[in-house]
C-alpha cells in the first residue's frame, strides 16, 4: 500500500526474481530435451547409413567370382592384416581402427570409414594363417568381415560378415 492507502500495482523485486528463475528452469529443460533428441537423431542416422554402407560392401563382395582364376583377384575380397611377417591375423585379432585399407565409397569418405577383411579357411574349416601363395589353392571358403566406423572419432557403428564357399553361399 502506498501513503494514501491504495494498493500498489506491479511486481515486487522478489516476485520478479522468482518469475525469471522459473522461466529459466523451463527454458533450460526444453533446450536439454531438444539437445538429447538431436543426439538420438544423429545416432539413428549414423546407424542407417552404416547399414547401407555394409550392405553395399557385402553386395560388392558377392559380385566377385569365387574361386578367382588368378591369385591377384583374391585381394578384391578384402584386406588380410599380418600378425607378423609369416602369419595373418584371425578375425578376433583384427583392429578395425588401424588395420587394413579404407574401402569407403567416395561419396561417404568425409564421415565414415569402411574396413573389409578376408579370412580364408580350408576344407576342414581351419583358419589359413600362413602368408604364402599356397593358401590360395587350399582356400575352400572366405569369411568377409565388414566394419563401418565414424571417421571423426573412429567409433565402431556396425560390424557384419558373410561367408563364401567354393560350392556357393553359406
Amino acid at each position: 500500500m502506498d501513503k494514501e492507502g491504495r494498493k500498489a500495482k506491479g511486481f515486487t523485486v522478489l516476485e520478479l526474481v522468482v518469475a525469471i528463475f522459473l522461466i529459466a528452469i523451463v527454458i533450460g529443460t526444453v533446450l536439454l530435451i531438444m539437445s538429447a533428441n538431436l543426439n538420438i537423431i544423429d545416432k539413428a542416422n549414423d546407424i542407417l547409413v552404416a547399414n547401407a554402407l555394409a550392405q553395399y560392401t557385402i553386395e560388392d563382395v558377392k559380385n566377385i567370382e569365387f574361386p578367382p582364376i588368378y591369385y591377384d583377384r583374391q585381394a578384391s575380397f578384402g584386406d588380410r592384416p599380418l600378425k607378423d611377417s609369416t602369419t595373418y591375423k584371425t578375425p578376433d585379432e583384427v583392429e578395425p581402427t588401424t588395420d587394413g585399407n579404407d574401402w569407403t565409397p567416395k561419396e561417404m569418405q568425409e564421415k565414415y570409414i569402411v574396413r573389409r577383411y578376408n579370412f580364408r579357411y580350408d576344407g576342414s574349416n581351419s583358419f589359413l594363417s600362413d602368408a604364402t601363395q599356397s593358401d590360395t589353392e587350399r582356400t575352400m571358403s572366405h569369411r568377409i568381415d565388414v566394419y563401418v566406423l565414424r571417421k571423426r572419432d573412429k567409433a565402431l557403428i556396425l560390424n557384419d560378415y558373410i561367408l563364401i564357399s567354393r560350392d556357393g553361399w553359406q
